[in-house]
């Protein structure tokens, strides 16, 4: 019973781990990204703390050698491949928790039809409690997620 107890963890996080690794090789060959960050979901979120967030995804990509095109707003269309960021706190009042939500969508072709369009190919997420200071919180798991991600990007594209 007591290594059923301390295995417990271990198989609540394995879940997480295998789909960000099972995903990976999706990142194979892509050479730069769009970016754009989600708050829809996060209305507490103002606009500067919004472009904080985008400088520390910004950076943490330049950091890992991985190239940043600007982001056209009224084509969303020509913004593929796109690393985007989802930031939901819907769930704060009740929960205390927010989401932060790592997609990468990029052109794929379904098999039945040979259609083309664009699909969430790769997806980290982090779940945190936040503190008294949201933000900081929220800035703070986004620097893991980003150190997380490029790390797996690094090793899919040496």
């Amino acid at each position: 019973m007591r290594y059923l107890l301390c295995l417990l963890p271990l198989l609540v996080c394995l879940p997480s781990s295998l789909s960000a690794a099972e995903n990976a090789s999706h990142l194979r060959g892509i050479n730069f990204f769009y970016m754009n960050i989600d708050s829809s979901f996060a209305s507490e979120v103002t606009a500067m703390e919004r472009l904080d967030l985008s400088d520390i995804m910004e950076l943490q990509l330049r950091r890992g050698d991985i190239e940043l095109r600007s982001f056209i707003a009224n084509k969303p269309e020509l913004n593929v491949p796109l690393i985007e960021l989802s930031i939901d706190s819907s769930n704060r009042v009740s929960t205390g928790q927010f989401d932060l939500v790592l997609r990468v969508r990029d052109h794929v072709t379904i098999d039945r039809n040979k259609a083309k369009t664009v699909a969430t190919t790769f997806e980290l997420s982090r779940t945190a409690r936040a503190n008294a200071n949201e933000i900081d919180t929220i800035k703070a798991e986004l620097r893991e997620l980003m150190t997380a991600f490029v790390l797996i990007f690094r090793q899919e594209n040496p």
